[in-house]
């Protein structure tokens, strides 16, 4: 299928975004406490679902699933990029909660290998030493596992394609 003008200036400016949000290191640990941690996750979530529906929709899905906590509506990458965006941007949604309708585990951080939370048995816990785990409810998502070979992936899918 080929791509819409519109569509190939919407992935070159999510991919230059996304470049520049990482650009800036702002998931280094010693920005932790920067108070646009949380803003740059969002924007980098947002540009990033786009660019993966995109591939999906002209050339494949972006589907490795290794470190991915699969539910009933999550089995890959992409679908835990989708259910984290939308969490991020929609405060009423269920992906906050580890129970339905019951506590909300919202956007929290661990830098490295620790568990930040524990509750009903669950534990929000980052196995790696080496990586940035970000946690909306039941799902986690890593930056150098998860969020940074999905950007390339989607990179190399849809460059081409330009």
């Amino acid at each position: 299928m080929e791509i819409d003008a519109f569509s190939k200036t919407e992935i070159e400016s999510s991919l230059n975004r996304i470049d520049a949000i990482l650009g800036e290191n702002i998931f280094d640990i010693e920005n932790r406490k920067h108070p646009l941690v949380k803003s740059a996750f969002i924007e980098l979530l947002i540009c990033l679902s786009d660019l993966m529906h995109k591939a999906e929709k002209y050339a494949s899905r972006i589907s490795f699933d290794v470190d991915v906590i699969k539910t009933e509506k999550v089995n890959d990458i992409t679908d835990v990029v989708g259910y984290v965006r939308d969490a991020l941007c929609h405060r009423d949604s269920e992906n906050h909660y580890l129970e339905p309708g019951d506590k909300k585990a919202p956007f929290n951080i661990i830098y490295g290998k620790g568990s930040v939370l524990t509750l009903f048995g669950y534990v929000q816990e980052s196995y790696y030493p080496d990586d940035v785990c970000f946690f909306y409810g039941r799902q986690k998502i890593y930056l150098n596992r998860h969020i940074l070979p999905a950007v390339e992936e989607a990179r190399s899918k849809l460059l081409p394609t330009l």
